[in-house]
């Protein structure tokens, strides 16, 4: 009885055990099953991934390279609407010397941070008639059916990219047409190097160990490459003349489908063409077509598979080492259990620094598009303030004659009514200027720190404000006359009122929109955070927008943060407003709430102490009478305007257009020469540079400086000769202005 016990008990043991084993095989198959197709899955998402990050990145460049030639198309429709340009070409039509456009031509090449090489004007038969620079040449075949497509559409144009044998580098050609009203003059075509376009948008981009980017006309030959040896081949019959043995099926299927204009990726086999021993390898690849009219290019990126695979290998070792875990559950669950739950935070963990890369890259993008549109508004700003330069130096002589003749003539003279008109249309033209130069961020002269009128700088900037409201804002003021003087720049307060009114009305999306602007004097006692020993000017700006959350509010004086769509700001604005408002020892607050609008409070402080231009009026009269000045202009007609008003003054006036000249003429006669009146753009020596050597040759010389614009590079490179100039005026002068100005100066030295 006892061993057929044993023999029951023996047979169900092996039972147990068999079903044990079988169990533990049919949960390592379970365990083998799952592992298989969470690799698969895992591998899928990241390579999915992978592959829309590589095609963000080529869109990304597509977009840069379209944005990058309409900037050149921007910057050469504005070149050829030029009124001046127009009578150039005319001048040349008529046989004349070419050599005064090719100076157009020559400032247009030679404009700092342009990617042109070459510019050239051909006429409307297609015949090339100037360019620049003279040593430029082009291949006529290469360019013919460009050049004729854009004579016969009368459109802008971009051709198709051909290869410059002498610098083995593809260059593109722009043709933009040229119009007199209705009239075709001919074609203005600027030669860019692909290899510009390559170092400034795609050379930059990273793209693991040895990806890279690439660009291919829609013929497959290769363009713009990383590889300098690359440029010029076919993509496929190139190489398959160098290497005839190797396998290019799926490199063909790729590029058929690149050839095809759409955008997309593809994982496939191809060869790393730069190592010395050729081996099939798998590639990531994502490719987008950049369309200039009826053709394109393609924007391709290549990186290895290898990178990809390197962290899927990883997840899929710790996912074996999970299985075993799962394993030894059935022996220890208590244990395996908690190394279950560390594998799962590890994973959680991992994920999130995914989802934190990807966060991060986007990022980066969003802030390199923002500034490239700063950039952009820079470039427009800096012509804007050339433009302002030549419009002021014409302006000159109109308003100074004709403010001459309102002096010299009766009233009841018959032409005394339309001089007038004249005058104030030259007023209103000089208004306009320095209007375009604050909304293009750019100072009408040297930056002097001096007391100004607050009342007058809001009533103009309100002024600029409501030329440009759209109709359905309205401003409502409340402006408190006699607010007072605060130590400032014109033109920076003029900004910081500017760019907060700006924000309020852009925050008004629809509906009736209202924005209150209130100025008025305040104590700093009544202000927490002000002094409480002075006296302030509170300016505020309140609108009825969509308002802001608490965490905007907290970031909305950071740069680069703006809650714009990308290419509608470059969150700059409040950034620079706080600036400004900081330097001059003043504060900015907001109050704000989502949908219900934002108020925005500046203070700065009040100077009591103001210096009253009538003191230095005194004896005028004797002052003139005594003093002989000098005036310097490379300009002919400034300086004759300026030498007949204040030689009608009573003033004793010898001028000079060399500013060397003119250097030499004060270090023999400095004895009887008082003051010095001089512009400051002048071939030779600048303005300020000649005011540096007047006053060390006469310290009680005074210096007035004349300009019309002086450019952010050209102040900083000059800026520590300011302190040798006593006073600034800036173009097109009003002689009673400029009077009031010299008998302030003369009064210094008195």
């Amino acid at each position: 009885m006892r061993r057929l016990l044993n023999k029951i008990r023996k047979k169900l043991y092996i039972e147990k055990k068999s079903v044990r084993v079988l169990l533990y095989i049919i949960v390592t198959l379970i365990l083998i099953g799952l592992t298989y197709e969470t690799y698969k899955q895992y591998e899928n998402t990241i390579v999915t991934q992978q592959e829309q990050e590589l095609l963000d990145i080529s869109k990304s460049i597509s977009r840069s390279i379209d944005v990058f030639i309409d900037d050149i198309e921007d910057s050469m429709k504005i070149v050829t609407l030029d009124n001046q340009f127009i009578k150039e070409i005319s001048h040349i039509e008529q046989g004349n010397n070419a050599n005064v456009y090719s100076e157009k031509l020559k400032s247009y090449c030679d404009a700092e941070g342009t990617p042109v090489k070459a510019v050239f004007y051909y006429d409307k038969s297609g015949k090339i008639i100037t360019k620049y620079p003279q040593s430029a040449n082009v291949d006529n075949s290469s360019i013919e059916n460009d050049l004729k497509t854009a004579i016969d559409t009368k459109k802008t144009y971009v051709g198709k990219a051909f290869l410059d044998e002498s610098k083995k580098s593809f260059v593109v050609n722009i043709y933009q047409p040229v119009f007199d009203g209705s009239k075709f003059k001919g074609i203005m075509a600027a030669s860019i190097s692909l290899d510009a376009i390559y170092d400034k948008l795609i050379a930059p981009v990273k793209i693991g160990g040895k990806g890279y980017a690439m660009v291919k006309d829609q013929k497959g030959i290769i363009i713009m490459h990383t590889v300098q040896e690359q440029v010029g081949m076919d993509v496929i019959e190139t190489r398959k003349q160098v290497f005839p043995g190797l396998d290019f099926t799926e490199l063909e299927d790729l590029i058929d489908k690149q050839l095809k204009g759409e955008e997309g990726t593809a994982l496939y086999h191809s060869y790393w063409w730069g190592d010395n021993e050729l081996k099939k390898v798998r590639k990531l690849n994502a490719y987008s077509p950049v369309y200039f009219g009826d053709y394109f290019w393609i924007v391709a990126i290549t990186m290895s598979y290898d990178e990809v695979q390197g962290p899927i290998n990883t997840f899929l070792v710790k996912i074996i080492g999970i299985d075993f875990l799962i394993i030894v559950i059935l022996y220890f669950l208590l244990s395996t259990f908690i190394k279950m739950k560390r594998t799962k935070e590890e994973h959680e963990k991992e994920t999130e620094y995914l989802k934190m890369v990807n966060e991060t890259s986007e990022q980066l993008r969003k802030k390199e598009t923002e500034l490239y549109h700063s950039h952009k508004l820079n470039m427009i700003g800096t012509l804007a303030g050339g433009i302002a330069h030549d419009i002021n130096n014409l302006l000159t002589p109109i308003l100074g004659y004709s403010e001459l003749m309102l002096m010299t003539m009766p009233k009841n003279n018959e032409y005394y009514e339309e001089i007038e008109e004249i005058y104030k249309a030259s007023q209103k033209g000089k208004d306009l200027v320095g209007q375009i130069l604050v909304f293009s961020r750019k100072d009408n002269g040297i930056v002097k720190i001096e007391p100004i009128d607050i009342n007058e700088v809001v009533k103009q900037s309100l002024k600029l404000v409501k030329s440009v409201l759209p109709k359905n804002v309205v401003i409502k003021e409340n402006i408190n006359e006699d607010s007072g003087y605060v130590i400032a720049n014109f033109t920076q307060i003029h900004q910081v009122i500017f760019n907060l009114c700006t924000n309020a009305y852009q925050s008004i999306k629809r509906g009736q929109g209202i924005i209150e602007a209130s100025l008025k004097r305040v104590a700093g006692t009544e202000i927490d955070g002000l002094s409480k020993e002075k006296n302030y000017v509170e300016f505020i700006i309140k609108d009825n927008g969509c308002g802001m959350d608490e965490e905007t509010k907290t970031r909305i004086f950071d740069p680069f943060f703006t809650t714009k769509a990308i290419g509608e700001g470059t969150g700059l604005g409040l950034f620079i407003v706080q600036n400004i408002i900081n330097k001059y020892k003043g504060i900015i607050t907001v109050e704000s709430e989502l949908g219900s609008g934002s108020c925005f409070k500046v203070y700065l402080p009040i100077s009591e102490e103001i210096v009253s231009l009538e003191e230095s009026k005194k004896d005028s009269s004797l002052i003139i009478s005594k003093k002989r000045i000098l005036v310097v202009d490379d300009n002919e007609e400034v300086v004759k305007m300026l030498e007949k008003s204040l030689n009608h003054l009573g003033y004793n006036v010898i001028t000079e257009t060399d500013s060397l000249e003119a250097l030499r003429l004060f270090e023999e006669d400095h004895e009887n020469i008082d003051l010095v009146i001089t512009d400051y753009i002048m071939p030779n020596i600048k303005g300020n540079e000649l005011a540096a050597h007047i006053k060390k040759i006469k310290k009680n010389a005074g210096v007035i400086l004349i300009t019309g614009y002086i450019d952010d590079d050209e102040e900083k490179g000059q800026h520590s000769h300011i302190e040798f100039i006593d006073e600034c005026i800036s173009k097109p002068i009003e002689i009673s202005k400029l009077n009031e100005v010299i008998v302030k100066v003369m009064a210094k030295f008195s």
